[in-house]
């Protein structure tokens, strides 16, 4: 397994910092050049987080249900207020890590980790360096090497949109410049909504309604633990194997060689526009509707636009990168 480790010189150059800035260079500014982020991660990171954590453990050879203890005790050592604020995790998480395994374990059976959570620099063409963090690296018997990228995700990722995205592009691209003879990405997406529980009738019998929306393995779970008989459901649970590619989606991007080489192209160029956007002291804002939802800088972004001072609103919702570092010094 690639090992972590301390990166001396420049800040290498992450897929994270080129997509902030192409999507909003003052957002860009407000968390790499003021160092800002949120004190309190909002539920879909949290839970995007956690469920991360558990493939890690996963298909590293560890002990998932044991992480999973582990993540529900931190969990349970929270503010009761940030516990209502997110939820049942611990069940939720369980819930859909367990169905995830059931969908996929006929397909992991035939492959093998060559190695997992990647964290490596490679240089660039204009001698800078990029960091390069790959999730796995999977031998597929019979379809070669590929990169895999795990994605906790709301909905999936439009199809046509997963073959122009920049970051699996450059993922491609690195491993390559690592020496990997990769055939191309391997996009895991798991969907973090929970299913819903079926629930139980009047008669003492589950609920076969078309519309309800879960998964065949929390389906059949239920039934199980009613003590009821998987037969008598035969109709309900097919239905609802028709649609279980709804929670969980691996879709193979052969990555084309032209295509790799404007990314790195476009890579480039993006770089040196952040170099001088760094060096004048300008980051224009780039709005959007998705800003109020989707920034976690929008309070300040939109306070400094009407020329105020964000220093409060930093105080109170944000740590800095100073106080970031000072705390960790603290820790060791």
């Amino acid at each position: 397994m690639a090992k972590k480790g301390k990166k001396k010189g420049p800040q290498p150059w992450s897929n994270a910092r080129l997509k902030t800035y192409r999507r909003c260079p003052n957002q860009y500014r407000m968390r790499y050049i003021l160092g800002l982020k949120k004190k309190r991660k909002e539920l879909p990171l949290f839970r995007g987080d956690w469920l991360h954590q558990l493939l890690e453990v996963h298909y590293t050879g560890g002990d998932w249900e044991e992480r999973q203890a582990s993540l529900e005790a931190e969990f349970f050592r929270l503010f009761e207020e940030e516990r209502e604020e997110l939820g049942d995790l611990p069940t939720e998480t369980r819930r859909i890590f367990t169905s995830y395994l059931m969908r996929w374990a006929r397909e992991d059976k035939g492959m093998t980790v060559i190695d997992a959570e990647i964290d490596e620099e490679v240089e660039l063409p204009n001698g800078e360096k990029f960091r390069l963090i790959i999730d796995l690296l999977v031998e597929e018997h019979g379809s070669g090497l590929w990169i895999w990228d795990h994605k906790t995700v709301g909905k999936f990722m439009p199809s046509n949109f997963m073959l122009i995205d920049s970051q699996l592009a450059r993922y491609f691209w690195g491993a390559k410049q690592m020496g990997y003879n990769v055939r191309g990405i391997l996009f895991n997406e798991l969907i973090t909504k929970p299913p819903t529980v079926p629930e139980t009738l009047k008669s003492g019998r589950l609920t076969q309604r078309r519309n309800l929306r879960c998964d065949v393995y929390t389906y059949y779970r239920t039934i199980k633990e009613l003590g009821q008989e998987p037969g008598s459901y035969k109709d309900m649970l097919l239905h609802l194997k028709s649609q279980q590619d709804e929670w969980f989606r691996r879709t193979r991007l052969p990555k084309d060689p032209a295509l790799t080489q404007r990314t790195v192209a476009e890579m480039l160029m993006t770089i040196g526009e952040i170099h001088r956007a760094t060096k004048d002291g300008h980051f224009p804002r780039t709005p959007m509707k998705s800003c109020v939802w989707d920034c976690a800088f929008a309070d300040p972004c939109m306070i400094e636009l009407m020329g105020g001072d964000i220093s409060d609103v930093v105080k109170s919702r944000y740590t800095t990168a100073d106080e970031r570092a000072k705390e960790a010094k603290s820790v060791y």
